[in-house]
């Protein structure tokens, strides 16, 4: 359980092209899909935030963590999660997300997302094509045998979970504005609006900060035909942007299936030098199965 807590938080911590199949065929939702370019907030810079997670304003349920470097033509965005404390005592909870992204475009290229839980360790390594996604998954149970498969959505373009926030970010984000993208977090695509409800003043580290309000609304896409239904899982969910020249998300509250979660940042450190240089992974091939 807490590895679905923990997916809609990072989840709430694209350059399209119009969306087709191989036949050429569209569904109606693509209309509202949002095709601009990417902003004037394009430019990333580099960066480590941290995050403290909770649990129905009970306990702390966790922390996450999400850095962004420059790599030659590409971002490479990093993010962590993990249970802890009382919480990891019931729900022992940690991943890794390694996003590779165009800096020109901020369109999603790779991605790599790795999941351990009490019962099971789940690894995805997904290609983003122009016009489909190559899925290759392996699930490991504590006590089975690992199962390995891939799978190709022959429709495009999609984003990734920390491309479409960087692609967000990067818009003017006025009041009443939404933006709809298609989002693939892990093995599955997602139908995303983020809706701008306006500013707010939030309070963190002793001082008030200027920020825009986000409504974010998901919904499921199936990958074979399309169709669009409920995300059930998550009811509601609110994003607080800071409105300035770095906007970091700083708070997120969602409405899920086991209660209130929240997300909350506990630090930001601006990296240089070195320290905002690095390296892409060796492979970032996925093929696809044979026919």
């Amino acid at each position: 359980m807490i590895r679905r807590m923990t997916r809609l938080l990072v989840f709430l911590c694209c350059l399209f092209a119009p969306f087709f199949d191989a036949h050429g065929l569209s569904p109606d939702w693509v209309k509202s899909l949002t095709t601009e370019e990417a902003g004037a907030h394009l430019n990333v810079p580099p960066c480590e935030i941290q995050y403290t997670l909770g649990w129905n304003n009970w306990i702390t349920a966790g922390k996450a963590s999400l850095k962004v470097r420059e790599a030659g033509g590409f971002w490479r965005a990093d993010a962590t999660a993990a249970s802890t404390g009382f919480a990891r005592t019931l729900w022992k909870y940690d991943c890794e997300m390694n996003s590779i992204i165009h800096r020109g475009s901020l369109k999603s290229h790779f991605l790599q997302h790795s999941e351990t839980d009490s019962e099971e360790t789940c690894r995805y390594r997904v290609a983003f094509g122009g016009n489909d996604v190559v899925t290759e998954s392996l699930v490991h149970p504590k006590t089975g045998v690992a199962v390995t498969s891939t799978v190709v959505c022959p429709f495009g373009p999609m984003e990734d979970l920390l491309s479409v926030i960087l692609y967000t970010r990067s818009l003017e984000l006025r009041n009443g504005q939404k933006i709809t993208r298609v989002v693939q977090p892990w093995d599955k695509p997602y139908l995303t609006t983020f809706h701008v409800l306006g500013r707010e003043t939030l309070a963190f580290d002793g001082k008030k900060h200027p920020c825009i309000k986000i409504g974010l609304q998901i919904r499921k896409i199936d990958r074979s035909s399309l169709v669009l239904s409920a995300y059930k899982k998550m009811k509601t969910a609110t994003i607080w942007v800071s409105d300035d020249k770095l906007r970091v998300p700083i708070e997120m509250h969602a409405e899920v299936f086991v209660g209130y979660m929240s997300a909350r940042m506990s630090g930001l450190k601006m990296l240089s030098g070195g320290d905002a240089k690095a390296a892409l992974p060796g492979n970032m091939t996925v093929k696809a199965p044979a026919n």
